[in-house]
């Protein structure tokens, strides 16, 4: 269970990071939602068979703090690599926990300097607490929203908001985008489920040096794919965010285990056994 996973019963709230869908009731009530992403954790919808040569690790942000544009896209650069940065239009300049959101500029800038960027729902709100069709034309509206910012770029990759899912989204999601990050922890490895990626916070509040270390150990053994996710990036990052120190760290020792630094856009090209074209 991921930090955000811990806020899925949240009552209604203004807070950013809790989705505001839940109702506490009886728990027959519950059931049908519990079954739901059970299914929709257990049962694969868009398997691909890893082709990969070497263990792949990608750096991921939800929600993109202002902070994040600045230190924590400099120090991917540092490493020469690029990251995946998944947004919701809705939210871009916004007030949240995680501190201020990114300006239309600094999301110009991630795309200019070779970040991928992925899509939120345009809200950021919970992909269970929708219709299809409300889901859809918030799916949409972010698409819009980011062309716009971005020009005709193709917005390939998408994150669940609180990585709440159930079975039903996850199926129409995985029509809509090559892939959909989960927050259930693991490795991808063998056989990825691309429509629910596994992935490990990447939080000061609930990751060591030495949970990195044996994280990325992990993927190498197994010529795994590891995504870290992660918020702001900051000296005094919120719950759900890392320090520019630890987030280095993270990059350099995935460097030195032998690891390939990759967007999640560059990781799929490179699964299906293509050599990955230039940053996304």
């Amino acid at each position: 269970m991921t930090s955000l996973d811990k806020h899925f019963d949240a009552p209604a709230s203004d807070d950013f990071t809790a989705p505001a869908i839940r109702k506490h009731g009886p728990l027959y009530a519950e059931m049908p939602g519990k079954i739901s992403r059970f299914l929709a954790r257990s049962i694969g919808t868009k398997k691909i068979m890893m082709r990969n040569t070497e263990p792949l690790v990608s750096f991921t942000f939800d929600d993109v703090a202002a902070s994040t544009c600045r230190a924590g896209a400099e120090i991917v650069q540092h490493y020469q690599a690029r990251a995946t940065f998944y947004i919701s239009g809705g939210r871009c300049g916004a007030a949240s926990p995680t501190g201020r959101l990114a300006s239309v500029d600094q999301i110009k800038a991630l795309h200019a300097n070779g970040h991928e960027i992925g899509c939120h729902t345009y809200s950021h709100a919970s992909v269970v607490a929708l219709s299809r069709a409300a889901l859809a034309e918030e799916i949409q509206r972010n698409r819009t929203f980011l062309q716009g910012v971005l020009g005709n770029v193709a917005i390939r990759n998408f994150a669940y908001p609180y990585g709440d899912l159930s079975f039903a989204t996850k199926r129409y999601l995985a029509t809509q985008f090559d892939s959909c990050r989960s927050p259930i922890p693991g490795v991808n490895a063998g056989v990825a489920d691309l429509a629910i990626l596994r992935s490990h916070t990447l939080e000061d509040a609930t990751i060591t040096r030495a949970g990195i270390r044996a994280i990325i150990a992990e993927n190498v053994r197994r010529n795994g794919w590891l995504l870290f996710a992660s918020h702001d990036v900051d000296n005094a990052p919120s719950r759900y965010g890392v320090r520019p120190e630890l987030l280095a760290f993270a990059l350099r020792s995935a460097q030195e285990a032998g690891c390939q630094l990759v967007t999640v856009a560059q990781a799929i090209e490179i699964l299906r056994g293509a050599a990955p074209s230039g940053s996304t």
